[in-house]
């Protein structure tokens, strides 16, 4: 990516390839009784895919905007503050694998050796998500005592603006 040439897709690290494309299984596995946002996390999965191999940030971040909207939709259809919480943890994990995979991808390619410094990322990334999932909860619950709408906006906004930290 610094010298201008696109990263090939045999150039990209098949842990994180893999990872990111376990997420989107994951995320439509859980949203896959209700149709409407079935389609949404299979147009965000296929975007993202389209910008693991075309190089593309652009693509991945509407392909997670994709995901993180099908997530929004089955909440919205009765689902548990906890389960909206748990559903995004995948998409954020998409997300960074990805944009870590096209960013590893374009330094070294996949003839390093990069499955250690994969599983770091991996692993880093998996804590600090549970980490800042649960201290989230935990104000979510202590905050609101109930649930309340005001209360689950801003837990979805901290999930967002903890997802851009990680950037």
């Amino acid at each position: 990516m610094s010298n201008g040439d696109p990263v090939s897709v045999s150039a990209l690290p098949r842990f994180g390839v893999a990872v990111s494309a376990l997420s989107v299984l994951v995320v439509c596995g859980l949203v896959a009784p209700a149709p409407a946002p079935l389609a949404l996390a299979v147009v965000g999965g296929l975007a993202l895919g389209a910008g693991l191999g075309r190089d593309a940030e652009f693509a991945l971040t509407a392909g997670v905007a994709g995901l993180f909207a099908a997530v929004l939709v089955a909440g919205s259809e009765g689902r548990s503050v906890e389960w909206m919480l748990a559903a995004a943890v995948p998409v954020v994990l998409a997300w960074v694998t990805a944009r870590h995979a096209l960013r590893l991808g374009a330094q070294v390619g996949r003839a390093a050796g990069t499955l250690r410094v994969e599983l770091v990322h991996l692993v880093s990334t998996t804590v600090l998500l549970a980490a800042g999932g649960g201290v989230g909860y935990l104000a979510y619950r202590s905050v609101a005592g109930s649930p309340s709408p005001l209360a689950l906006g801003l837990l979805l906004l901290a999930v967002v603006a903890f997802t851009v930290s990680l950037r």
